[in-house]
Order: C-alpha cells, then sequence, then structure tokens
C-alpha cells in the first residue's frame, strides 16, 4: 500500500502510478514548466510521502506540453527587483527550495528517471544530473543559461560536475551555450538516446523492466554507496544566487531577457 492517495492538491505538477512506477509529470503551460514555488512545494510534497515507500520502485520525471522545464521562474525574479519587496529574502527562499529538491531527489530511495522529451533549461539541469539516469530525445535542448543572465548556477553546479566531470561541465557552467539531445548523449549528459517518440518509450519501458529484475533494498543500499559525497552548502549557494539578482548585472541580464535585447556585456566579437 503506497502514500499517493496522501497527496492532493498538486497546483503544477501530475502524478500517475502504474505497475510500481510513478510518473511526475510538470505541467504549467503558462510558464513552460518553470521551477515555481508552487512545483518546488509539489516535488517536496510528493518526496516527502514517498521516500520510506517501498511499493514505489521507480520515479520518472517528465514535462507535458512538449517542454522538461524551462528553469526557474523568471518572472517571479522579474517581480522581485522591480517591486519594493525584500528581494534578497524572496531569493534566498527561491533559491534554497531548488537546493532541497536536488538533495531529496539524490536521496530518494528509488530509482529516478529524467525523460526529456523538449528543453531542459538552467535549474532543469539540476533535476537532470541529481537524477540516477537521463534519457532524451535527440531533439531535446539543454542549456546552463545563468552566466548569460548575469545569475550563477550555484545550486545546480556541483551536480552537473558530478554527473559531467570537471572539464565538460566547466564548459557548460561557464560558457552557457546550448546542446542538443545527440550532443548530450555524447558529452555523458543522457545515458539513453532516441530518436522517435516510439522509440523513447520503448526505452523508458526497458529501464523499467531492467529495474524491476533488481532487489529493491539492494538497489538502495547500492544507490547509497555510489551517490556522490560532495556536501553541498544549500545557504551559502543561495546567498550567492541572491547576490547575483540583487546586482547591476542581474538586473540588466533579467530586464534584457524579458526585452529580447542583448545585455551590456554581450559584446560583439
Amino acid at each position: 500500500m503506497n502514500n499517493l492517495n496522501q497527496i492532493s492538491n498538486l497546483k503544477s505538477c501530475q502524478i500517475d502510478y502504474e505497475k510500481n512506477w510513478l510518473t511526475i509529470w510538470f505541467d504549467n503551460p503558462q510558464k513552460r514548466n518553470a521551477l515555481t514555488f508552487d512545483l518546488i512545494n509539489d516535488l517536496q510534497t510528493i518526496f516527502d510521502k514517498i521516500k520510506d515507500d517501498t511499493s514505489i520502485r521507480g520515479v520518472v520525471f517528465r514535462g507535458k506540453n512538449d517542454v522538461f522545464c524551462s528553469g526557474a521562474d523568471l518572472k517571479f525574479m522579474k517581480r522581485i527587483i522591480s517591486e519594493d519587496t525584500n528581494s534578497q529574502k524572496e531569493s534566498i527562499k527561491l533559491s534554497k527550495g531548488l537546493g532541497l529538491v536536488f538533495k531529496m531527489i539524490t536521496e530518494l530511495p528509488q530509482i529516478t528517471v529524467s525523460a526529456v522529451e523538449g528543453p531542459a533549461m538552467a535549474g532543469a539541469f539540476g533535476i537532470v544530473c541529481s537524477s540516477d539516469l537521463v534519457l532524451s530525445m535527440s531533439s531535446a535542448r539543454f542549456a546552463m543559461t545563468e552566466t548569460r543572465l548575469g545569475l550563477s548556477p550555484a545550486q545546480i553546479a556541483p551536480y552537473v560536475i558530478d554527473r559531467l566531470g570537471f572539464s565538460n561541465a566547466r564548459k557548460l557552467i561557464l560558457l552557457g551555450f546550448s546542446i542538443d539531445g545527440n550532443q548530450a548523449y555524447d558529452m555523458g549528459l543522457t545515458d539513453y538516446l532516441s530518436m522517435t517518440k516510439e522509440e523513447f518509450n520503448d526505452t523508458l519501458n526497458s529501464i523499467k523492466r531492467q529495474v524491476n529484475q533488481c532487489a529493491p533494498h539492494a538497489l538502495t543500499l547500492t544507490k547509497n554507496i555510489i551517490r556522490p559525497r560532495n556536501e553541498i552548502d544549500i545557504d551559502l549557494s543561495a546567498k550567492i544566487f541572491a547576490e547575483c539578482i540583487e546586482s547591476e548585472e542581474g538586473k540588466e541580464g533579467i530586464k534584457s531577457f524579458f526585452e529580447k535585447k542583448k545585455p551590456y556585456w554581450a559584446v560583439r566579437s
């Protein structure tokens, strides 16, 4: 008996449970499945309910509307820097919430799979890189855009380094360029690559079948052994993130994003 019937009032995602597998669908088309406070709270609620649930063998993260996740809510960031509010407090709250979500994913006893069919931007990297396995379509798009917006991916960077190794992670983190599913697979960001939706679903089902052949308690113990041991300072990362949002560069980057223009530092070479 699982605890899913105790989960209600989800605001930015849907959950499906079938054959001992839980699928969490990011579902906020107005914000392109962004990591809003609502989604952060939804995910934390779900993780709290399932973390001791041995009936659930695995958890799949997917996005509705052909978008995996567009990252942190930039409209929220724009609002807090333009209104007379305690922007540092709100920024820290958002960043700490994201950091806790990534940490909770790594600590789930179930096998976690990010199934990426569309754009996975910025904060979405934290979900992807904290998952055990990653599957993507060749047409998927990945980008860590923070530095191009005057921000720092402080909460996310350690997970990217753990998954990709320092050299590849450094390039993505510092330069903020976009890659497709093929490049992500070649780089080691994704474990499985699909060219069609049919192949994508077949591969996902194959992953589930393979997991189901493994003893669940043994998998949990093994995950604990191989989990990266780099301790992430969520509080310090949140302060760095908040400082960036409040800085001249952060304000310029977010403003330029919505005005669809280049920020002042994006000079032609």
